[in-house]
């Protein structure tokens, strides 16, 4: 059966859903290294990672939190919002390594509206789970 996806806006408190998987590539990793100078030896060389005792290279946490927001995009929850207003609450609960899968539970708190009823604001909470199941990121948004 398909998991029928709500807008933000139109959502219900304690209304939840889970996106999609992306599997976090080499590729993308090193491309968003480069791309924001986020070039510490712990995201681009095993032996380094290793060393300081991560097993092999993390992603930055920022990533996680890009491919997070991503895949709620790609859900079409946030078809019909005009901003980002502010991540409250994030925390980084796990490493993530290239090869891992994520996806995103969301889980809806409210809509409030402001500016005499023309603007909603959508309040929810996601967790950001790995392949195993073990959640790895976790933030409120507005």
């Amino acid at each position: 059966m398909d998991v029928v996806i709500p807008k933000a806006q139109h959502a219900k408190p304690g209304d939840t859903f889970r996106t999609e998987t992306k599997v976090i590539t080499r590729e993308d990793q090193e491309k968003f290294c480069e791309i924001t100078g986020n070039l510490h030896p712990i995201f681009l060389d095993d032996k380094v990672a290793a060393a300081r005792g991560w097993g092999k290279r993390l992603a930055p946490g920022v990533l996680t939190l890009s491919y997070s927001i991503g895949l709620l995009e790609q859900s079409g929850f946030l078809d019909d919002v005009v901003a980002f207003m502010m991540a409250d609450k994030l925390r980084y609960l796990a490493p993530v390594h290239i090869g891992d899968a994520l996806c995103v539970e969301v889980e809806f708190i409210e809509n409030k509206h402001v500016k005499s009823n023309t603007r909603t604001l959508s309040t929810y909470k996601f967790t950001t789970y790995n392949q195993d199941g073990k959640p790895v990121l976790e933030a409120v948004n507005t």
